[in-house]
């Protein structure tokens, strides 16, 4: 092999996170060498691996979502920005975790509004601005995702409604809907029936990415934020669904 996997190893160490594409740059190694270098020090333990990246076992402490989110990717911002635009003052938004959906603090803050979240990094986030009025849904704290579930959650959603529901998916295609891995799917059931409008904050690299657990069927969601990525007919298939699609 031309590079050296002490190399790659203090290249991670150093820079704490790094994606495939930059270890690819650095060392100029395709996509699938510098993917079987990470996986080779994974298993040796010396470093983590999140899905496109590495980051340094110094960083063991920090949750997946905490992980997602620290490689800020414009094109979830992006994602982020156009579905906090629909939000108007005095409006109250169901927000659920997810690191797409977590970018949408940034640009609601300043608005007059009331924010329901099981996000735990959403509440941080929220809670120094005084307009924004939180109510937190509570249940059994899942360390990964840095948020709240469980039945407890759902109880409390019997006695709220909201106008807006944001929420990601890991995966999504016109037929099944919006998937996610987690199973939490009681939540999202909750969650569907509190709101007026469903929006889905999906980046265009997650369709047809599979899964079995279904968050929300197609006919249930109102909005579909994403990038351009995706051929028209794709787009035209949700929109034949009934959902309007707005890509950033």
């Amino acid at each position: 092999a031309m590079y050296d996997r002490n190399e790659i190893l203090s290249f991670i160490n150093k820079r704490k996170h790094v994606t495939i594409t930059e270890l690819c740059v650095n060392f100029e190694i395709s996509d699938s060498t510098a993917r079987r270098a990470v996986s080779q020090l994974e298993r040796l333990g010396k470093c983590g691996r999140f899905h496109g990246g590495a980051y340094a076992i110094g960083q063991a402490g920090k949750s997946q979502v905490m992980i997602r989110q620290s490689e800020t990717s414009s094109v979830k911002v992006q994602i982020a920005k156009a579905a906090a635009s629909i939000v108007r003052d005095g409006a109250t938004c169901i927000i659920l975790s997810g690191s797409t959906v977590g970018y949408m603090h940034r640009f609601i803050k300043d608005k007059q509004i009331t924010v329901i979240t099981n996000s735990l990094l959403i509440f941080d986030e929220l809670r120094s601005h005084a307009n924004v009025k939180l109510i937190v849904l509570g249940g059994l704290y899942n360390y990964e995702e840095e948020e709240l579930g469980g039945v407890i959650a759902n109880t409390t959603l019997d006695y709220l409604r909201a106008d807006y529901l944001f929420m990601g998916a890991s995966s999504f295609d016109e037929r099944s809907g919006f998937i996610n891995k987690n199973m939490s799917v009681e939540v999202y059931r909750a969650c569907l029936n509190a709101c007026d409008t469903a929006c889905m904050l999906v980046d265009s690299s997650k369709y047809g990415a599979g899964g079995a657990s279904i968050a929300a069927r197609p006919e249930q969601v109102k909005y579909l934020f994403t990038d351009p990525d995706r051929d028209a007919k794709v787009v035209k298939k949700f929109q034949q669904k009934g959902i309007k699609v707005i890509q950033t």
